[in-house]
């Protein structure tokens, strides 16, 4: 298998995926990918550039090999960990670190979610687009009300990018202290996004009353959801 240094290799829309209430999810409008690079080519199997873009890395993360996006674009840093408390956790499994995710940065995750354009397309990324990014896109998915099996396959896709996102990040001298490619942080197990999701959907009120009793935008996210696959339920 060829790795690409030079190109992120975990981009994907977020479309076609089934909704309960019938249809599927718009192109176009609800992006997820691993960090893009200072020198990396722009992504060819998406609409690009997105009008914005959702970045949950810390400051020190995204300084250093800092992509430059294009003119218009409205980039939002919203970090869910400090990168020294990313080394700490990744040593967990991760059920682990996404029940710590739903734990301390519940705010901060709906936070991300508040950001998302209702007009235009969002892309959401954090260094690899896996765990911080998987855990945002799952809920996003769920206000959608995506099939909660759709949900669980997207999340375990990015096991196919896994081999480039840890070269590219090798190159650069970005991996978590001690993380070597057969750390378990790299798989992508059901059971970690399963506890993600029945947290949430199980939550007083659903996915809905979850992300409103953390702060959530609820009147932008209505006008997202109703664009992205219909009114919400």
């Amino acid at each position: 298998m060829t790795v690409s240094l030079h190109a992120p290799v975990n981009v994907r829309d977020l479309a076609g995926l089934p909704v309960r209430s019938g249809g599927s999810t718009q192109p176009g409008m609800l992006l997820r990918s691993d960090a893009l690079y200072e020198g990396d080519t722009a992504p060819t199997n998406v609409e690009w550039p997105p009008t914005t873009v959702i970045d949950l890395r810390d400051a020190t993360e995204a300084s250093r090999f800092a992509w430059t996006w294009e003119p218009g674009v409205e980039l939002v840093g919203n970090p869910l960990f400090s990168g020294a408390r990313i080394d700490r956790v990744m040593h967990s499994s991760l059920s682990e670190l996404y029940g710590e995710m739903l734990t301390t940065s519940s705010a901060r995750i709906v936070a991300a979610l508040n950001h998302v354009d209702p007009v235009g397309s969002t892309l959401v990324h954090c260094a690899a687009g896996k765990d911080r990014t998987g855990v945002v896109i799952a809920v996003a998915l769920l206000l959608a009300d995506v099939e909660r099996e759709a949900i669980i396959a997207d999340y375990q896709r990015t096991a196919e990018a896994v081999p480039g996102i840890y070269e590219r990040m090798k190159v650069r001298k970005r991996l978590p202290r001690g993380v070597t490619r057969d750390a378990p942080v790299w798989g992508t197990p059901r059971e970690a996004i399963e506890l993600v999701l029945g947290a949430v959907s199980e939550n007083p009120g659903g996915a809905w009353g979850w992300v409103e009793a953390n702060g959530g935008d609820m009147e932008r996210l209505s006008k997202w959801v109703t664009r992205f696959a219909g009114a919400p339920s």
